[in-house]
This record gives structure tokens, sequence and C-alpha cells, in this order.
């Protein structure tokens, strides 16, 4: 029969504390699995919380042609278009600018200069004023708005509006968030 030496083997308590570690490693692996989960799901709840948040503040423009057209004396053949902006949102629209790229027959007017740069829901309107020379053939006035919301948020929204024999239509498109 043989004999079981503990210089060799070790002992019973020796045997037991490997199997104790090797239990513990174990389950500290798991917690740490565990854990990094939970910290990828929270790190995807902030993320939903914060395009929630940011579309809680954000301002919403709405643009519209005046109805209010005008015929310079001096020139026939040419209109002033106003667009009318406005925010229908109770988020106020700070820091507003506005980009327009100068076009053939196409010139931005300043009747006086805009005494606001933000726009609330109760504001009134944001005017724009375009004179349109040779108003009898197509025509497109192209024109971007940038603003920022409460918490600094910055957007760009471009516009386009089309005149031709047809009529006239304006279409924003969707603002887009510069930083």
């Amino acid at each position: 029969m043989w004999q079981f030496d503990p210089e060799v083997w070790g002992t019973v308590s020796d045997w037991l504390m490997v199997a104790v570690t090797t239990l513990t490693a174990y389950y500290l692996y798991k917690t740490l699995k565990s854990q990094k989960e939970v910290q990828i799901t929270q790190n995807k709840l902030f993320e939903i919380e914060s395009v929630r948040f940011r579309e809680s503040i954000k301002p919403d423009l709405k643009y519209k042609i005046s109805e209010n057209i005008i015929t310079p004396q001096e020139r026939e053949n040419s209109r002033i278009y106003s667009i009318e902006v406005t925010n229908e949102s109770f988020n106020t629209a700070l820091e507003i600018s506005v980009d327009h790229s100068e076009m053939e027959g196409v010139n931005r007017v300043a009747w006086a200069p805009q005494k606001q740069n933000h726009l609330k829901k109760d504001d009134g309107i944001y005017l724009l004023h375009f004179l349109i020379e040779n108003f009898g053939s197509h025509h497109y006035i192209i024109f971007s708005m940038s603003y920022k919301d409460v918490s600094g948020t910055k957007y760009k929204q471009g516009v386009l509006l089309r005149i031709d024999s047809y009529g006239d239509e304006i279409n924003p498109y969707l603002p887009e968030v510069l930083n």
C-alpha cells in the first residue's frame, strides 16, 4: 500500500486553500464581467437620455413666405419676398445668424438691422427680405439659419425657397447639430 507523503503532495489544508482560491477567482471573474455589462448598458442609457434632453430643449423654427410681397417702384420687374421665421417651441433659439450665398438675380435686403438675435415662441417673427430681379423666370433662394439652444448646442438649418410661374414654395431642411 502506498503512503501519502505530505512533503510531496501537501496537506489537506493546502489543497483546501487551492480550492477556495480557485473558487474565489472564478466568482471574481463573473462579478467583473457582470459589472462590465452593467457599465455598457448604463453608457447606452446615458446616450439615450442625452439625445432625449437635447431634443427637449431644441428650438423648432418654422418658415413662411409673407403675404406682403412688395414691388419696388423703381424696378417694375422685381419683387421683394419676405420670409417670416417663428419659433414653434418654448425653447429659445439664441445667437441667430443668417448665411445667404449670393445668386444671380437674388439679393438679400436689410431695411433695418434685426433688433434681436434670439427667438422665443412669443417673440413674434424674425424677418428676412430678398430682392428678386427678373421676376418672371424661375428663382431659388437658398439660405441657412445658425442658432444655439440654451445648453449651447449649435444648429444649422438650410432653407430652399422656390419661386416660379407655378407659385412659390419654401422647404426647410432638418436642423443639423454642429458640435
